[in-house]
């Protein structure tokens, strides 16, 4: 945790206290739903009858029960008791079944003064379920600016003073999911329900739902747009509500998994020597300007052959551009990468001419003299092997291009007095 963070954390004062006992799934119901209201300070598990089993099936319909239990004919979308509810229904959480990750979420809307509800994806649905709820209900108003947080590897729930924390989306979102999580690994455990500075005052607000996404190293935002429910969110002085799941299986490693394996080149990686003095000089170099994200990042890819998990975070530090858009540059141009490179780059054409002219068998003997496949560096950082689409040198088919020189008209027989081994 961060020394920022860390401040953050110890600015906390815990309101309202709750532990409860866990509780396996039955047939898709957790037979329970969570009640919380934040202006009594009040934290309570309800039971879910057969009568809303039967007669109300399903997210949008669990949500209008408990609404129903809770307004009247004269409430307001700024009421205090105009509730937000959320709820996945019984197939929420379900692995087999595409969509599973939706949930519902309900409140009288400030726009239409009905209720209306709005569907959201992500985790946050799935892990209220695996939590042992099937449905959320938020009454009341705060006075102080909380955060709600559902902790259910410590079966704990508590109502918390944030009064540090950042109020948009984006930040907060990375904020609570590091303060919360007891590592790295641990951070997709976490969604961060939250609305943002805009609806302080706009009547269209919307929840983002947080995910944390583990190429990017960012949490990415899922919303519940409609309605301006972000709006009643705020009304409700609440700047986040975060649920932490439970660690069903162990953490898994790049090395582990056959389908991460194959995002590994694009995957942020930390510089084990951070040259921050050099980096912060590049940034200034082009007055931190937002405008310049690119030429900046050229230079650093030029100074450490790639770029690391810190010069994304000193980038967006310094010129405000968010990580994830950052993260999105470094992916999109291949002149960028988030692995280190070698001292020199072999970029082998496999465009249409050089493939029809025998590129592969150049690609593959590259491969063998180099011992290594294809996007991978060698032991000694010496050489990098990539294949690019085209090289612009059809004339010149089958084409390598080693480091800043075109070689052209290759044979599998040339690579090795083409590189030095």
């Amino acid at each position: 945790m961060s020394e920022k963070i860390a401040k953050m954390l110890a600015k906390h004062k815990v309101l309202a206290e709750f532990y409860y006992d866990p509780v396996e799934l039955d047939k898709g119901y957790a037979n329970r739903t969570l009640r919380v209201d934040i202006g009594a300070k009040e934290i309570e598990i309800r039971p879910v009858t057969q009568q809303m089993k039967d007669l109300w099936t399903g997210g949008k319909g669990f949500d209008l029960w408990l609404m129903f239990q809770e307004i009247n004919k004269d409430t307001k979308w700024d009421s205090p008791e105009n509730p937000i509810c959320f709820s996945s229904g019984p197939l929420g959480g379900v692995i087999s079944f595409p969509g599973s990750g939706k949930m519902l979420v309900t409140s009288v809307s400030p726009l239409t003064h009905s209720i209306i509800d709005c569907n959201v994806g992500g985790y946050f649905g799935p892990y209220l379920k695996f939590a042992g709820f099937d449905a959320l209900m938020l009454t009341g108003k705060s006075k102080d600016e909380i955060v709600i947080v559902i902790d259910a590897s410590k079966n704990r729930i508590t109502i918390e003073t944030a009064p540090l924390e950042s109020i948009d989306s984006h930040l907060i979102a990375e904020e609570l999911t590091k303060m919360f999580a007891d590592n790295m690994d641990d951070y997709k455990n976490i969604s961060v329900v939250s609305s943002g500075t805009a609806a302080n005052y706009s009547r269209i607000g919307i929840l983002n739902f947080s995910f944390w996404d583990w190429r990017r190293n960012v949490a990415r935002l899922k919303q519940a747009g409609r309605g301006g429910i972000g709006r009643v969110f705020r009304d409700k002085k609440v700047k986040a509500l975060l649920i932490k799941n439970r660690t069903y299986t162990p953490a898994w490693s790049i090395a582990e998994n056959k389908v991460a394996k194959e995002f590994e080149s694009k995957i942020c990686k930390c510089a084990t020597k951070v040259d921050k003095a050099k980096i912060n000089e590049i940034i200034d170099k082009w007055n931190k300007d937002r405008e310049y994200v690119i030429e900046m990042m050229q230079d650093i890819q030029d100074h450490d052959r790639y770029i690391s998990r810190e010069a994304i975070d000193l980038i967006a530090k310094a010129t405000l551009v968010p990580k994830a858009v950052i993260y999105h540059i470094a992916t999109f141009y291949k002149a960028f990468s988030l692995t280190p490179r070698g001292e020199t780059v072999i970029q082998v054409c496999t465009g249409t001419t050089c493939h029809v002219k025998g590129s592969t068998r150049i690609l593959n003997e590259f491969e063998r003299r180099l011992e290594i496949a294809t996007g991978q560096t060698t032991k000694d950082d010496k050489f990098t092997l990539e294949a690019v689409g085209c090289l612009g040198c059809c004339s010149l088919a089958p084409v390598a291009k080693i480091g800043d020189e075109i070689h052209g008209h290759l044979q599998a027989k040339d690579i090795a007095k083409t590189i030095e081994i």
